[in-house]
């Protein structure tokens, strides 16, 4: 699977805090994974939320490298 990220999440402070040379790639310290009621990504560097997502109690399916489905 490629990647078909189209918008990007990332730590407001780790952006104001990137050294001149970085991407916001390179720099990030991001964890991401699911929670009771969604889904979660959370700055490493600052211990500090980015974004919550309530998905609501909607069934979603997970589309794993393998190719494989899984539902959550």
């Amino acid at each position: 699977m490629s990647n078909r990220i189209t918008t990007f999440m990332h730590c407001r402070q780790c952006i104001k805090e990137m050294p001149p040379g970085h991407s916001p790639r390179e720099w990030a310290r991001l964890e991401c994974g699911w929670t009771k009621e969604g889904w979660q990504v959370w700055c490493v560097r600052h211990d500090r939320n980015v974004t919550d997502i309530d998905l609501q109690g909607q069934k979603v399916v997970v589309l794993p490298d393998s190719g494989g489905k899984t539902k959550h």
